[in-house]
């Protein structure tokens, strides 16, 4: 295992798998998967090349082997755009090591432990895990990955489009009420023009396109298809793409009544923000959010076949810089940005728009409490995060999973990266235990 601050080496080498559940082992992973920590050095040539070749729509999601090389080398299988970090000075974070991070014990689907014995079991695949308390970094490690890759983000990202809606919302030129038609010429006429960008903003469209394991399993199914079309190939055939399914879905209940989780939303939100500001996506996140937080690197969004933005989930760049944009929700966000790029009103945006009462009524709600257990869950979600709790911490998780969990509050930011088995994994426990245990002393 490959841990990127040598502090940490030490420390996880002396705690081995100490209390680690190894009892509960309910939860299983095929044997014939190549340990994450075998490529904390990165992959060799002919592993490659390997990969590249068997890459397909269907390994994306899956969490095998190629899905691993796929998530840490997206520009190799797919085409991509750029996120120029531009030419200013690099905001460099200074370290402040608190080792006791490794001992906070959490509850997963992997049994009760500590995050250091999570990060060593093989089967949560986890490949990169950070805390940032105060602007510092308190808690790096890299067990399955090299320290300046870059990873997919997945969904993580969509907190970025949902951000950028907020800050054109404001500015007036998106108007949070109006149908999305009126941004989006090509649907009119369709169910999904008539819906307001706001129940797109917060997934309560009531359209037929959640996200269930059932529906993206089914290949008659918008999700299916949708997921199809973004992620097939270089050198496949293109088949029709996300603006071509989304005008074909129905409705299936009244809007802002249940919180159904898609892609689709995000995906077509970037299309509004190419629209009014008359700019790729990546640019406009460029000019507002990355050149102006001393990001350490250049981000890469994914291109579809059909040449559509993945502006749904797409994103990759460093763990570091990934630490860096969630600074930009805190009270340390000067210790990164030039200028406040989070508006002031955002979060108090974000915290009115929760609607406890729709949270539970489709399957992305239950999936967050069962995450982070009963006693402790979100009241609530809106803005793209999957996660709004009482005390005013968020959280949104990435496909396979990837994970951003900021606390306003106490200053604090964890990240972390992940090749899960089949997206059946969850280890957003431990951002929410780190906070409460190491400070808010609870």
């Amino acid at each position: 295992m490959k841990i990127g601050n040598p502090i940490f080496l030490a420390l996880l080498v002396s705690l081995g798998t100490g209390g680690l559940a190894r009892a509960q082992d309910a939860y299983t992973i095929p044997d014939d998967l190549t340990p994450v920590s075998e490529w904390a050095d990165g992959f060799t040539a002919d592993e490659a090349e390997a990969f590249r070749k068997a890459y397909s729509a269907a390994e994306f999601s899956k969490g095998s082997d190629i899905t691993a090389f796929a998530y840490l080398n997206i520009a190799e299988v797919l085409p991509n755009a750029l996120i120029s970090r531009g030419p200013g000075q690099v905001s460099e974070l200074e370290t402040d090591p608190m080792p006791r991070i490794a001992d906070v014990v959490a509850t997963t689907d992997l049994g009760t432990m500590p995050l250091s014995a999570a990060m060593a079991d093989p089967r949560s695949r986890m490949q990169g895990f950070m805390v940032l308390h105060e602007g510092r970094i308190v808690f790096e490690a890299y067990p399955g990955m090299p320290s300046d890759a870059k990873h997919m983000w997945a969904s993580s990202s969509k907190t970025i489009t949902g951000l950028l809606i907020h800050m054109l919302a404001s500015e007036g030129l998106v108007d949070l009420n109006a149908p999305m038609s009126q941004y989006l010429a090509f649907t009119e006429g369709s169910p999904f023009g008539e819906v307001k960008v706001e129940d797109v903003l917060h997934m309560r469209t009531g359209l037929n396109y959640e996200e269930t394991h059932a529906n993206i399993n089914n290949p008659e199914h918008p999700v299916a298809q949708a997921f199809g079309a973004a992620l097939t190939a270089r050198g496949v055939p293109i088949g029709p793409g996300m603006r071509d399914l989304v005008i074909k879905v129905e409705r299936h209940r009244p809007p802002n009544t249940a919180f159904e989780y898609s892609t689709y939303n995000t995906q077509m939100l970037g299309d509004v923000v190419e629209e009014v500001t008359g700019m790729p996506w990546n640019r406009v996140v460029s000019e507002r959010i990355w050149k102006h937080a001393g990001m350490d690197g250049d981000g890469l969004l994914a291109i579809s076949a059909a040449g559509e933005p993945l502006t749904g989930g797409l994103f990759s760049a460093t763990l570091r810089d990934f630490g860096r944009y969630g600074m930009l929700f805190t009270p340390s966000w000067s210790i990164v940005s030039d200028e406040r790029v989070v508006p002031e009103n955002y979060l108090e945006s974000v915290y009115a728009a929760v609607n406890p009462d729709i949270y539970l009524e489709a399957f992305q709600g239950p999936r967050m409490v069962k995450a982070f257990g009963e006693d402790d869950a979100p009241r609530g979600q809106s803005y793209q995060w999957d996660a709004i709790f009482e005390d005013g911490d968020l959280y949104k998780a990435g496909l396979g999973g990837q994970g951003i969990y900021v606390s306003p509050e106490t200053d604090t930011v964890v990240v972390y990266f992940s090749t899960v088995w089949q997206n059946s994994l969850s280890i957003a426990s431990y951002a929410r235990a780190i906070v409460k245990q190491m400070f808010r002393g609870n």
